[in-house]
């Protein structure tokens, strides 16, 4: 049987045990803080480090996707690994990764990697990074692969409750963000990550109603394929929102993951969010 990898970057919030045990290749994103670029690899930036430097830093970090030359390494590694690769990326509309991806695989072997748009962040695309790689242990060939993902990103949700919308407005990716930062100045934006689109889903004026938005919003969308539960550097939230969610999931893992600094970058500190594959 032919021995399939699966290559994603690490906006993905694949937990370390995870990519482990199916031997998902991971490209990072990087930030930048000035003149200094720190891959997004969990070793030369920390979450740790990226949230103790983040409040005094001036100007506001920024993220900016792969190295080409980086990626073609890891590319060609994985193809001397295995005889096909499922390379998956953050959303084509927000980033430059896909463009990335793109050229490593037009460099290296075209021929033996499916690459797809993720249309998603965090575990929006963590999921289908996992999935693939069940998929590939379960013998599916790299067609079956690309169109169960395909098939199944239009029930992938990622909503997230922020503490400001101030990171998202500086990072200029969400045009909304800056027209509307007027009504925000004491609102707790939630947004809606959905296809590849940014929406501002709803504003609340509390910390706790937000949490609250957040416990709808998941028991609207129930049943569920896939949960977890993602925070910013707020890890009392997440237990909490995972505790409220737990008759949810009874027959599954929920997973509870600290988003990657490069998404950090856009939505600051103390945010919650959930990241679902609703029932087909």
């Amino acid at each position: 049987m032919a021995r399939i990898l699966v290559v994603v970057d690490s906006t993905c919030d694949l937990p370390a045990e995870i990519i482990q045990q199916y031997d998902i290749r991971i490209i990072p994103t990087y930030v930048q803080f000035g003149l200094e670029s720190l891959a997004d690899d969990g070793e030369q930036l920390t979450r740790e480090t990226f949230y103790a430097r983040l409040p005094t830093a001036s100007p506001l970090p920024t993220s900016s996707a792969p190295p080409l030359g980086q990626s073609i390494e890891i590319m060609e590694q994985a193809l001397a690994d295995a005889d096909h690769v499922i390379a998956l990326t953050a959303p084509a509309k927000l980033s430059g990764v896909y463009n990335v991806f793109r050229l490593a695989v037009e460099r290296t072997d075209p021929q033996r990697v499916t690459l797809i748009d993720g249309q998603q962040l965090s575990m929006g695309l963590g999921w289908q990074a996992l999935i693939a790689a069940e998929m590939t242990e379960e013998g599916y060939d790299p067609a079956a692969i690309r169109d169960a993902l395909i098939a199944m990103q239009p029930r992938i949700h990622v909503w997230a409750a922020l503490d400001t919308l101030e990171y998202v407005r500086r990072s200029g990716r969400v045009g909304w963000a800056s027209a509307i930062v007027g009504e925000f100045l004491r609102i707790k934006p939630i947004i809606h990550l959905y296809m590849s689109d940014v929406r501002n889903a709803m504003r609340v004026r509390t910390s706790q109603r937000a949490f609250q938005a957040l416990i709808d919003l998941a028991r609207n969308a129930a049943p569920f394929d896939r949960l977890a539960v993602m925070h910013t550097c707020n890890p009392d939230g997440a237990k909490r929102l995972a505790d409220a969610l737990r008759d949810l999931h009874p027959d599954f893992r929920l997973i509870t993951v600290e988003a990657t600094p490069v998404l950090g970058v856009h939505v600051g500190p103390n945010g919650l969010g959930l990241g679902v594959v609703r029932t087909g």
